[in-house]
């Protein structure tokens, strides 16, 4: 007697892997929340990415958990990258350049010094 959705083949095992899709999941959270810290995030989407990828394992397709991952992953390089952008192109339009910015900066560093040399005489 078969039921229904049984076969006599034996169940294949699956191949993906759950450490990796946690360690996906993690990296992408953590990318998404340091979306400001662009080297963090950017670092840790690339890493969420890489994790969502090989938490495929042998298989064809991603666990549900991984798909996310390598979702919010994306959206965090994307949202980094376009902070960075937009951050860049806030400050040429204010100084005109970024030579521009440097001098205005290196005068308020000569205007009120570096802190630590009027802290401790």
């Amino acid at each position: 007697m078969l039921y229904f959705g049984s076969s006599n083949e034996p169940m294949q095992p699956d191949k993906r892997s759950i450490p990796m899709t946690t360690a996906a999941i993690v990296m992408s959270v953590i990318a998404v929340s340091t979306v400001c810290c662009v080297y963090i995030s950017f670092i840790c989407g690339i890493l969420g990415i890489i994790f969502a990828l090989l938490s495929r394992g042998g298989e064809t397709t991603m666990s549900s958990g991984a798909r996310t991952a390598l979702t919010v992953s994306v959206t965090a390089i994307v949202l980094t990258i376009l902070l960075f952008a937009g951050s860049l192109l806030t400050l040429i339009m204010q100084y005109g350049s970024i030579e521009e910015f440097w001098k205005a900066y290196m005068e308020l560093v000569d205007m009120y010094g570096s802190g630590y040399e009027s802290m401790y005489p």
